[in-house]
């Protein structure tokens, strides 16, 4: 309460987001219309600094390239998958995902797998995440 008596609001919380993608202009793209749609972004093209940054911060949403220069996303996803916290992860790739890849993904913790340039489906399927479990889910291994 004020000095009036009145309930003072908090400041609301942001869904904070990391961004891994090798294509700098990907990665601004994103980060815009994600910090338009209301989310704190954080974004890297490195799938090691990504994992570093994941062991040190908390993060709701994990929006990921398939492809990544020093980390492949299939083994960028198993590395994640032994963090203590985890986040929603969802899968980003230039070409309509086959049925071998979703299935992979999926199996390897992926919420969703996305084709990059729907930038609409990828800001969506972030805020699916965010409001079926604002928090980053937490990891019973």
């Amino acid at each position: 309460m004020d000095g009036r008596g009145k309930k003072m609001s908090s400041p609301v919380r942001k869904n904070k987001v990391l961004i891994v993608d090798n294509n700098e202009r990907v990665l601004l793209i994103f980060q815009q219309v994600l910090e338009r749609a209301g989310f704190d972004t954080y974004s890297t093209w490195s799938g090691r600094e990504a994992l570093a940054l994941l062991k040190s911060e908390e993060f709701d949403v994990l929006l990921v390239d398939d492809y990544l220069p020093n980390l492949h996303g299939s083994d960028f996803l198993h590395r994640v998958n032994r963090l203590l916290i985890q986040p929603w992860v969802i899968v980003v790739q230039s070409a309509a995902p086959t049925v071998s890849q979703l299935r992979q993904y999926i199996l390897l913790g992926a919420r969703a797998v996305v084709r990059k340039h729907h930038i609409a489906q990828v800001c969506e399927a972030v805020r699916s995440c965010c409001n079926d479990e604002p928090l980053a889910k937490t990891c019973a291994n």
